[in-house]
């Protein structure tokens, strides 16, 4: 079989009402020569139907269905190892693209051997309530820098950051295939959310184009991933990219002008997983994506979380235990007793003083007076002490609270 021109991926969820359209747009364009392969992520509406439909219609068509979901990233990733095309082109199976698309983005790759090249969308939302909802994001998919000519994926990177241009998520990006599996660039699987980010093309690309041509049509509308409410599986989605992204970064050294503006994406993307995992409505529901992605999952145990590095058994007996004293001693004034002071603080207790064995210094932690353990023996009756100091002192702690008489004690460890 000859090798199709381009290889065009669509990934479809229960999008019975536009699927259609989508498939209608591609087919009908002026480049025949092109393959259609469509991922059904399990959807469970009319979906499968119409597209099984279009493939009995037309032999370019070729449908590929899921039993259970696996998310787009996976599905993306199934349509990548299938494609034949020289060039691989996703689009999302709500949305179209224009009259002639195909035939612009073929014939300007082709005749400058791009690894990718790269173009504005038009966005639009379905109702006025959506269009209210999005509305800061209708204009995110135009350009409004001008790029000249070819250029390295870096140098493109940095001057849309600069710019203040977003660099594209797969719907603008036409991808040479030899390109893509030459260091196999399959995105981080699993993902529900930012999974469409293409951050490893621009750092391998070596030449890219950008033009201004709106050759995609954004669809906004009710129950989308962006449009839906947040929830945990989407956050550890953006986490985990957002880790896999820092991973390739850290493979790399760039000039200083590119390794600016790649300090600014990475701050920007954080703040924004910052707010996501704010509006994460349930964050205490399993986690279903960091356990496979140990850096990841380190990160939201730490980072947002706040799980204890010293205190890492500090279970809710304990907390009940830690309650049910008039007072609460943190013996220690370093790293560990910061910590427990933060945990107690999250467990909503707030009656605890810090000691030490000797304060000559007559220092305090946030305010707190430290105290020596010895001024505090009118309160052992009444008083837990957490041990919050290094292993090789636990033993000299326990000694010394056992002469003045402390009866409870718990060691941070």
């Amino acid at each position: 079989m000859e090798r199709p021109k381009i290889s065009v991926i669509i990934t479809v969820f229960n999008i019975e009402r536009y699927i259609g359209e989508c498939l209608d747009s591609v087919l009908n364009q002026s480049l025949k020569d092109i393959e259609v392969i469509c991922i059904d992520d399990a959807s469970t509406d009319h979906s499968p139907d119409i597209l099984n439909q279009y493939a009995e219609r037309d032999s370019r068509v070729r449908v590929i269905a899921q039993a259970q979901s696996i998310g787009p990233s996976t599905a993306r990733n199934i349509g990548y190892r299938e494609a034949k095309g020289e060039y691989v082109y996703q689009i999302d199976g709500d949305d179209w693209i224009v009259d002639g698309a195909l035939e612009r983005m073929y014939t300007c790759a082709a005749e400058n051997q791009l690894d990718f090249l790269t173009f504005s969308a038009s966005a639009f939302a379905d109702t006025e309530e959506i269009r209210r909802k999005v509305y800061n994001s209708l204009n995110l998919y135009i350009r409004i820098g001008t790029y000249q000519g070819v250029m390295k994926g870096m140098e493109l990177f940095a001057e849309c950051i600069r710019n203040g241009d977003f660099l594209g998520n797969l719907c603008c990006i036409f991808l040479n295939k030899d390109f893509f599996d030459s260091d196999n660039m399959y995105l981080a699987d699993g993902l529900y959310a930012s999974a469409d980010n293409n951050f490893q093309f621009y750092v391998n690309a070596q030449r890219v184009m950008c033009i201004p041509d709106a050759l995609y049509m954004r669809r906004f509308r009710e129950n989308s991933i962006v449009t839906s409410p947040k929830t945990l599986i989407k956050f550890e989605s953006m986490l985990t990219q957002y880790i896999h992204e820092i991973l390739i970064w850290h493979k790399y050294s760039f000039e200083d002008a590119i390794e600016r503006a790649l300090e600014t994406y990475f701050a920007v993307n954080w703040k924004g997983i910052l707010k996501a995992y704010d509006a994460v409505g349930d964050k205490d529901v399993p986690l279903k994506l960091l356990p496979k992605h140990k850096l990841a999952k380190f990160v939201y145990e730490h980072c947002f979380k706040k799980s204890g590095t010293y205190w890492t058994k500090l279970t809710d007996e304990m907390i009940h235990t830690i309650h049910s004293y008039k007072n609460v001693i943190i013996y220690g004034a370093k790293d560990i007793a910061q910590e427990v002071k933060a945990l107690l603080e999250r467990n909503e207790i707030y009656n605890y003083i810090f000691a030490v064995s000797d304060n000559k210094n007559e220092t305090d932690i946030a305010g707190r007076k430290i105290y020596n353990i010895d001024e505090l023996k009118d309160k052992r009756e009444d008083s837990i002490v957490l041990i919050a100091v290094s292993k090789r002192n636990q033993a000299a702690v326990k000694e010394k609270l056992g002469t003045l008489g402390f009866k409870t004690a718990l060691v941070v460890e």
